[in-house]
């Protein structure tokens, strides 16, 4: 190649041997590489030189404080540190309001919660009391007194409509996964559960009405039991006190 035709490519030699030289110019000055016969000795004398400069200067070591500095602001060497919310007196008092809101939004559902019990346990009462009322009133009401140590009471039955009320004084008191349990029994021995009930925090009298929608006169006694809270298909303990019809 001659070397007017060089020319234009020599002068980007020195810039190539530093890596100083535009992607574009390096691509065509490296095709001209490929084919010319005089320029690559040229960029070797180039390259010969660029390396010796770097060999001039002895390397340094960077001062200490220098390195720990730049260690420093890599996004791995730094911590994030925990630092106090600093809060103005009116932040402050409206975090205060929300948890005194919170606090008695609770206190009310509580209470509600307690009124509805106590509004079920009176309902429960009236209904026994009316069932009692109307059992006493029936000519063919039969009082037939329950059996057991230290439980006395009355069971106030009716046959006829399958109807009864159990009244009970001085039952132990439960906890609150157990509950007390009404069984019928049949001439077999077997046990039918006719309903659940737990005594009164406080109160020595417990009344329990009975309404079966089998025809009660096939039965021969009533029992009860004490069992887990949700009762049972059968009963799982010895029995409290008995009644016989």
């Amino acid at each position: 190649m001659t070397p007017n035709q060089c020319a234009s490519f020599r002068e980007n030699i020195p810039a190539y041997a530093l890596g100083a030289l535009d992607v574009d110019e390096a691509v065509a000055l490296e095709a001209h590489l490929r084919i010319c016969d005089s320029c690559p000795e040229e960029l070797a004398g180039y390259r010969a030189v660029s390396d010796t400069l770097l060999t001039i200067v002895p390397p340094q070591r960077p001062p200490a404080a220098l390195r720990q500095r730049l260690q420093a602001r890599l996004p791995g060497r730094q911590k994030t540190r925990w630092q106090w919310p600093s809060w103005s007196f009116g932040q402050f008092a409206l975090g205060a309001a929300l948890a005194l809101l919170v606090a008695l939004n609770i206190f009310s559902l509580l209470q509600a919660q307690d009124i509805q019990r106590q509004q079920a346990q009176f309902a429960q009462q009236i209904q026994t009391g009316q069932a009692a009322f109307a059992m006493l009133a029936y000519p063919d009401t039969r009082s037939l007194p329950i059996t057991g140590s230290d439980i006395a009471g009355t069971l106030l039955l009716d046959k006829e409509h399958s109807a009864a009320v159990l009244i009970a004084w001085d039952l132990p008191p439960l906890p609150e996964n157990q509950t007390y349990q009404i069984w019928l029994i049949d001439p077999k021995g077997g046990r039918v559960s006719v309903g659940l009930f737990r005594p009164e925090i406080g109160q020595r009298l417990t009344s329990k009405a009975i309404f079966v929608k089998q025809d009660i006169s096939g039965f021969t006694g009533l029992g009860v039991t004490r069992e887990p809270a949700g009762g049972s298909n059968q009963p799982t303990s010895p029995r409290i006190f008995k009644v016989d019809f």
